[in-house]
């Protein structure tokens, strides 16, 4: 049964749980960086991890990993005792999937807003609580809203006040609007798919750090990404798993049915 409540009430919430983990959600001043999830892409950041007060771009083509990374990143933060959130505009996030990739939904606020534009606003909002320590914001590539860039620059400057970080999934389309405002890119293009037989299960993709206000850009690395089922049997896949070459007949992210759960 899905009960409806305000999001003050529910950050509240969190701060009282948050407290009884043992989370400190007073104003972030550790410059700790926050683990992507990937070992090789901390490397490749130059900067241990997502920095403190950025704005990231996943820049990347529908079905090249950036859902994928975007939950291992969640999934990390939360193994360090942080609090995590993901605007969900369209609809697109499947719980399931999430958990099967190591998200603790008990952990995961989840947002719905109306556009692209109200997710900014509302990840401003969250920013400024100073309670959650990574967000990601789930544009699709959807047509840019009017002034969407002005709110991408606003958000920007409310995560270097509070020491936040937000992730943006988007693709070319929408990464036009709001890339001048991200201080870090990171570019994924897939290499090749991953299979165990004839059953591909996961994807292997290049990830480029195309801007990075806080290090050198320039940074790549390959990262292996496994499906929903992944997580359970990583020893097995990682063992079993090879790669079959991308050819432009398989190009495209293969079809998947994803299922919205309302908890």
């Amino acid at each position: 049964m899905t009960v409806a409540r305000s999001l003050p009430e529910l950050l509240e919430s969190m701060r009282d749980r948050g407290l009884r983990r043992g989370v400190d959600p007073g104003p972030m001043v550790a410059a700790d960086p926050l683990p992507t999830g990937q070992p090789g892409l901390d490397v490749a950041l130059r900067s241990g991890g997502w920095p403190r007060g950025a704005l990231a771009l996943l820049d990347a083509p529908t079905g090249s990993g950036a859902t994928s990374l975007a939950l291992g990143s969640l999934a990390a933060c939360q193994a360090d005792g942080g609090l995590v959130a993901w605007l969900d505009p369209f609809g697109r996030l499947d719980p399931s999937t999430a958990a099967r990739l190591g998200v603790s939904l008990e952990w995961l606020l989840v947002v719905r807003p109306a556009d692209p534009a109200e997710a900014l606003e509302l990840a401003g909002w969250l920013t400024r609580s100073r309670l959650i320590d990574l967000l990601v914001v789930d544009l699709a590539d959807a047509p840019p809203p009017r002034g969407l860039e002005r709110l991408a620059d606003r958000l920007a400057d409310l995560l270097l006040r509070a020491s936040g970080t937000a992730l943006l999934l988007s693709g070319p389309r929408g990464a036009e609007a709001v890339g001048r405002a991200a201080g870090v890119r990171v570019a994924l293009q897939r290499l090749a798919w991953l299979a165990v037989g004839e059953d591909l299960v996961g994807q292997r993709v290049s990830a480029t750090v195309t801007r990075h206000r806080w290090a050198l850009p320039g940074g790549r690395a390959e990262l292996d990404l496994w499906f929903g089922e992944g997580r359970r049997i990583d020893p097995l896949l990682r063992s079993a798993a090879t790669p079959r070459e991308v050819t432009p007949a398989s190009a495209a992210a293969p079809v998947l049915p994803l299922r919205v759960i309302s908890a």
